[in-house]
């Protein structure tokens, strides 16, 4: 037990699948206020205002869209890294230009997402996954 503790070889890598279906429901109820259209109007009014984005309410549509569907098929690992792509983009933003590059302060959250997104984009969505099955049928 000591040595599988100690070495350097992953232990249990299919337990990256429950960070990825966790990730992946956080991200959707974050995301879930797309249906909202007044929370929406007001997220595109901020985004306007503040950081002074073109087609701001498209943009905010975009975000949101992107975290409650991106969400979705990340948690279900279905076209994982497809789906991290725009992910990384919507936190990206978040984290330095909504949340002013404060990634150890209100922009942590983002922050934090971009790197899961980033690092899932690398590894792929693992065993227990949509994508894997699909890799299987295809064969």
């Amino acid at each position: 037990m000591i040595k599988k503790l100690l070495s350097v070889n992953p232990v249990g890598i299919d337990a990256l699948s429950i960070i990825r279906v966790f990730t992946g429901i956080l991200m959707l109820l974050h995301g879930k206020i797309v249906f909202d259209s007044q929370i929406m109007n007001g997220m595109g009014e901020s985004m306007s205002k503040d950081m002074g984005m073109p087609f701001p309410l498209l943009m905010a549509y975009l975000a949101k869209g992107s975290e409650f569907f991106g969400g979705l098929f990340f948690a279900l690992g279905l076209f994982t890294r497809f789906v991290s792509i725009p992910l990384v983009i919507t936190m990206a933003v978040a984290a330095f230009i909504a949340h002013h590059g404060e990634i150890t302060g209100d922009g942590e959250h983002a922050f934090l997402f971009l790197l899961i997104f980033v690092a899932f984009f690398f590894i792929g969505s693992g065993k227990w996954s949509v994508d894997y099955l699909l890799k299987r049928i295809v064969k």
